[in-house]
């Protein structure tokens, strides 16, 4: 696996944030980092968090692995009303609207959550703007596209994100690095009919900047080399969440079930290896065999077996879960390639059960 090595005399841009969850908030702080880095907006989605940000002191708060205690400051801010999105004074009908084009946009939300929190920003987005998904899951990009950008003409250029550092919310803009670990970044391919030459300088601008982040350990690879860490990623949580999510437990429950994690990573193997973009990667089987996958997890499991996932929590919020963009792209990419996902199948289906949901992808 090579990584790409970028040139840095780049321009200064502009960053926006949406989503300031833990990773959100996480990404917020190590941008805001980069010796002569991009100007940053936060992108508050709801009302309430301006008075939260006010309360912490104009701030986000941060505390590295080693304890010590941070804060980044200097943000602008954004804020929705009547989907519209304000700059910075308290939102109503006269506070000024946030109109300028979106450069570079970075996307946090919980992927069930991103075509309702992108909507309103569609009028700023188009074919010279730049979405990088720092999220879970697969199939986003392709419900944006459904959804909100139909025409390949104007749509804007596409990364994906994946992010494994381990960091906790502790309230709103306070967080904590529990683990450090490293982030990936690669880019979607252009689409053949968006005949728009887009400006390398800005193109490439999150690639070329975003590595000089101190905390992000951040790598730019190839689209054929972060569609597979996005895929081995993909595959843990398909086994991690619905599995911990359906009897209520940290992952040291998994430990218990290795006939289930064998049946679940089989399924995945065949679909991955079945895939029309990853035909004639080199050593892609032996990275995705079922034995390779199965250390993998076990690895992971090891690090956190303490941890409770996103979807334990989800379920006892009774929030909707990401099942359909994690299980649920299993079944979906294996539908498309004509392999068949049973166990994965009925993972989606109890968990859209248990959450009173039919949603899928």
């Amino acid at each position: 696996m090579s990584s790409i090595s970028l040139a840095k005399s780049v321009p200064r841009f502009r960053v926006h944030i949406i989503g300031l969850g833990s990773i959100g908030t996480f990404a917020a702080h190590a941008v805001s980092e980069i010796p002569n880095g991009p100007s940053v907006t936060l992108l508050l989605h709801r009302r309430s968090l301006l008075e939260t940000y006010c309360q912490n002191g104009n701030q986000i708060r941060f505390e590295s692995t080693d304890g010590k205690h941070l804060v980044s400051r200097g943000y602008d801010l954004e804020t929705i009303y009547n989907d519209q999105w304000h700059l910075t004074t308290p939102p109503s009908p006269d506070s000024p609207v946030g109109r300028d084009e979106i450069q570079h946009l970075i996307v946090c939300t919980k992927a069930t959550q991103t075509v309702s929190a992108l909507r309103p920003l569609v009028p700023r987005l188009n074919r010279a703007s730049n979405i990088l998904f720092l999220q879970n899951g697969s199939g986003v990009i392709e419900e944006v596209n459904k959804h909100l950008f139909p025409d390949p003409s104007s749509r804007p250029n596409y990364l994906i994100g994946v992010i494994s550092h381990g960091v906790t919310l502790n309230s709103p803009f306070n967080i904590t690095h529990t683990g450090v670990s490293a982030t990936s970044i690669g880019p979607v391919p252009s689409y053949p009919s968006a005949n728009v030459d887009i400006p390398d300088s800005q193109s490439s601008y999150l690639r070329q900047t975003l590595p000089d982040s101190p905390i992000l350990s951040l790598t730019s690879y190839s689209y054929t080399d972060i569609l597979q860490i996005q895929l081995e990623k993909l595959a843990v949580n398909a086994f991690c969440n619905p599995i911990c999510a359906l009897n209520d437990a940290q992952n040291k429950f998994l430990f218990s079930v290795p006939e289930t994690r064998r049946a679940i990573l089989t399924e995945i193997s065949e679909v991955v290896l079945s895939l029309g973009e990853l035909q004639g990667v080199p050593g892609l089987k032996e990275r995705f065999s079922v034995d390779r996958l199965e250390q993998t997890v076990h690895a992971i499991i090891e690090k956190t077996a303490n941890t409770t996932c996103s979807m334990v929590w989800d379920l006892r919020s009774r929030r909707e879960t990401e099942i359909s963009f994690i299980n649920g792209s299993w079944s979906q990419m294996g539908r498309a390639v004509g392999v068949a996902t049973p166990v994965n199948d009925e993972l989606v289906e109890k968990i859209l059960k248990i959450q009173g949901s039919s949603r899928q992808i």
